[in-house]
């Protein structure tokens, strides 16, 4: 985790914002790559599902997010709430896919009009699609080469 946020915080934007998806049980990993990087965590988002994805002690029924600032970006000028319903997306596409109805108040909310969306961990590329639906850049990485196709086909259609 932490080249990956050094690598994000470097490219990223002066006086801007990220947002990152993690695990709960990883959270400790996530918050010492963000700090290290130089990232300040300025919100936390959460998303409560009407299913569960996992048992084990617990049904998991939620996802979590930090909203992540390098620098000291202004507010946004329509601020959206911490809490965002998650729509079930089947995950036909990927594991741990995220539905639109998420990801596009995110990229309105806090990518810049002719700003770029950077996904370093795009999987079948949802987040690269919401950007393109609202006429942002974007640049995604995939390891995976079944997702990265996955992903070129999305964005061609």
């Amino acid at each position: 985790l932490k080249p990956a946020f050094a690598e994000m915080y470097r490219v990223l934007a002066p006086d801007s914002f990220a947002v990152s998806f993690y695990g709960w049980p990883q959270a400790d990993r996530f918050m010492r790559a963000y700090r290290d990087a130089g990232f300040r965590v300025v919100g936390h988002l959460a998303f409560p599902k009407r299913y569960t994805s996992t048992t084990k002690f617990l049904r998991y029924q939620h996802e979590c997010a930090h909203l992540l600032a390098k620098g000291n970006p202004k507010a946004p000028a329509d601020t959206i709430g911490d809490v965002i319903d998650w729509t079930y997306s089947g995950n036909k596409l990927h594991p741990t896919q995220k539905p639109l109805s998420v990801l596009l108040p995110l990229v309105e909310t806090f990518a810049p009009l002719r700003g770029t969306v950077l996904d370093p961990f795009a999987g079948s590329g949802s987040s690269l699609l919401a950007a393109k639906m609202l006429g942002r850049n974007y640049i995604g990485m995939e390891l995976d080469a079944r997702y990265h196709a996955i992903a070129e086909r999305r964005l061609a259609a």
